[in-house]
């Protein structure tokens, strides 16, 4: 297998790093999933997509799987007439949140699969760090087009017309038969 490398390389990320993987594969994952939970950053209001924004690819996404949604920034207006269970939170305060093993969204129980999605790429490693090291109990994925290594799976570093391609993949897999 080739050397997998981080999307900027002064990412130091230690001898753990991200399977690298496809969106078949997350959509497996998402299925498996007792408690996912969605992370929606920024970004996912400026990607555009063959004509259709990152946003729409993550509305689908949490439509298909009833998957909560935990609007970052300024994602909260934009999300908030679509239907999808919302709750506003802070990326530093959602990380630091992740940490407590038992601490939960709903009360319903703690989340086992984070999915980040759309959130600036140094912060999102830094946040994938912490969890990496002080919240075990959670398994991360990285959605955007560039390798995270501190997540646990994340995409390769892709051009935009392969990546558009692995989040229709996801969303196929998650479609009920």
């Amino acid at each position: 297998m080739a050397t997998v490398v981080p999307w900027e390389t002064g990412n130091v990320f230690g001898p753990r790093t991200a399977v690298p993987t496809k969106g078949e594969v997350i959509g497996r994952l998402l299925k498996a999933a007792k408690r996912p939970l969605l992370i929606v950053g920024a970004k996912i209001l400026e990607e555009k997509l063959d004509g259709r924004s990152y946003l729409s690819y993550v509305i689908e996404l949490s439509k298909s799987t009833r998957i909560p949604v935990i609007a970052t920034a300024h994602t909260l207006k934009p999300l908030s007439g679509s239907g999808l269970q919302l709750t506003l939170m802070g990326l530093v305060e959602i990380t630091d949140r992740l940490r407590d093993s038992s601490w939960s969204l709903d009360g319903k129980g703690p989340p086992d699969l984070v999915i980040f999605a759309g959130i600036t790429y140094r912060l999102e490693s830094q946040m994938l760090s912490t969890l990496k090291h002080f919240a075990t109990h959670l398994k991360t994925v990285s959605l955007d087009r560039y390798y995270q290594p501190n997540a646990d799976f994340s995409f390769l570093n892709l051009d935009q017309k392969i990546w558009v391609e692995n989040l229709d993949k996801l969303l196929q897999v998650l479609k009920p038969q």
